[in-house]
């Protein structure tokens, strides 16, 4: 009897080992989140293992040997630090924002630093995250980042940052308004788009032998996800492959 129930344990434990092994692992911009765990439900639920962080951060990973079978970054400077001579597939674009912990009226960009108070500006570390980095670029043009740029409270992912106002840690932040619309926040101001460099999603397949990554990109790209990719913020690219 217990030879039989120990049989039974290790090939239902085979099994799991190999199912968890199968998974895709798909290594996503932080922001990207939510709806790639939604693309993942709607092409095939279980194949996939969503990896999220930082696009500066997964990269490096990716470069060191962690084994992705698709990245997704928020700038096409990561992408291109792992691709090499990988093609790169234009995914989305996204905007930029400013969220408030309370329930803050609209502010101007100008009165930031002011209201700030004691608390410092929630933020994307701009080393190195690319929405840190695309945020510097619009408080820069926008006159703002001198007197802000000494009380930052720099993050390393753009939803770290977002989460600090949800939670109260950080009275503003700046950040993606797809995190804004996942996490409920206050938008306060909303910069314009011609203040920093577009903010533009890039997808590099790194195992071109795995077929349900080839699924769920074409499903990104495709007008059945529409809905899903605007009800989370982003807007789709349909421009060919770079």
């Amino acid at each position: 009897m217990f030879l039989r129930w120990a049989t039974a344990l290790v090939l239902a434990f085979s099994c799991w080992t190999v199912n968890a092994v199968a998974q895709s692992k798909i290594f996503v911009a932080s922001s990207l989140t939510d709806l790639f765990e939604e693309l993942a439900i709607e092409t095939k639920p279980g194949t996939f293992q969503i990896v999220p962080g930082g696009s500066s951060t997964l990269a490096r990973q990716i470069k060191a040997g962690a084994p992705a079978a698709l990245f997704v970054s928020a700038n096409k400077e990561w992408a291109k630090f792992v691709a090499q001579d990988q093609k790169l597939t234009p995914l989305f674009s996204n905007s930029l924002v400013v969220v408030a912990a309370d329930d803050a009226a609209s502010i101007q960009i100008e009165d930031l630093a002011g209201l700030l108070s004691s608390s410092r500006l929630a933020i994307a570390d701009p080393n190195h995250v690319p929405a840190g980095i695309y945020a510097q670029q619009a408080l820069e043009n926008l006159g703002v980042w001198p007197v802000l740029q000494k009380r930052l409270a720099p993050f390393d992912n753009v939803r770290a940052a977002a989460r600090a106002v949800q939670i109260g840690a950080a009275r503003f932040g700046v950040v993606y308004d797809s995190d804004a619309e996942a996490l409920g926040l206050n938008v306060v101001y909303a910069f314009p788009s011609d203040v920093h460099d577009p903010i533009e999603y890039w997808a590099v397949i790194l195992d071109p032998n795995d077929a349900e990554v080839g699924r769920i990109l074409a499903l990104a790209k495709s007008d059945a996800a529409r809905d899903i990719v605007e009800r989370f913020g982003f807007k789709q690219r349909l421009d060919d492959v770079k």
